[in-house]
């Protein structure tokens, strides 16, 4: 089929491409690598983020700075090593099949396909790559001048209305380009996304949360529930969050 790259259809990724949360999923396996010291603590502290996060009311660069604390002073390179595999084992068993045929459908199209997250960018792209998107939006973590984590997160944060602040810079760069899109699609579970599926084109819910059910219905989104259709397996991961 030939290429339409008028089209962009924009997928969030946890619970939507995924079965859970990658952010949570990854301090889950760094307490089980032992790159945390005080794993339960840790975890709490997970549980509380989690709960603010369903209300609205994360405060975002205290989240990432505390999700980013494991890495610090950690080379670029071994945490790379450490994502594919946490990706490999974790990750890839949790891609809800579902959600993998429709961003394929879109490929299928010829559609541009991205991923925007609110998780940070050195899992999210890994992720994007494996399940085949064109490109990747995420906060990017700051490096030192030898290329270690400073635990300081960076650019554009990619969360609430970040998401669509982040996806117009993306966009002004491709019509600098002369290959803006300029037919979107959305696909959130989050009614934290409400500013980005507002902008698109065709906006679509996914396995949403209470709120983003309520919107969706009331303006006629379609929705789809992936997680229901799906039979993950979570073994190995049941100590992670879900959010």
């Amino acid at each position: 089929m030939p290429s339409d790259r008028r089209h962009l259809a924009i997928f969030d990724l946890d619970d939507t491409l995924l079965d859970g949360d990658c952010t949570g999923l990854w301090i889950a396996w760094l307490v089980r690598r032992r790159w945390v010291e005080d794993g339960e603590a840790f975890m709490d502290q997970v549980a509380h983020h989690e709960q603010q996060y369903h209300a609205g009311t994360l405060d975002m660069q205290a989240h990432l700075r505390f999700v980013l604390a494991p890495l610090v002073g950690r080379r670029r390179e071994t945490v790379r090593d450490e994502v594919v595999a946490f990706v490999e084992t974790w990750i890839r068993p949790r891609l809800m099949p579902g959600a993998l045929e429709r961003l394929a459908w879109h490929r299928d199209q010829g559609h541009a396909t991205l991923i925007i997250s609110a998780s940070m960018y050195h899992l999210v792209e890994p992720i994007a790559r494996e399940v085949g998107a064109d490109d990747a939006l995420a906060t990017p973590p700051a490096f030192d001048a030898e290329g270690r984590f400073t635990g300081e997160p960076t650019g554009i944060v990619t969360y609430q209305s970040g998401k669509l602040t982040a996806l117009e810079a993306w966009l002004a760069e491709r019509e600098a380009a002369h290959a803006r899109p300029d037919i979107l699609w959305g696909y959130s579970d989050s009614h934290n996304d409400l500013p980005l599926l507002e902008h698109v084109d065709h906006a679509h819910a996914t396995q949403p949360d209470a709120r983003l059910a309520r919107i969706a219905e009331l303006r006629g989104w379609p929705r789809f529930d992936w997680r229901s259709a799906s039979a993950m397996s979570t073994k190995g991961a049941s100590a992670a969050s879900s959010w």
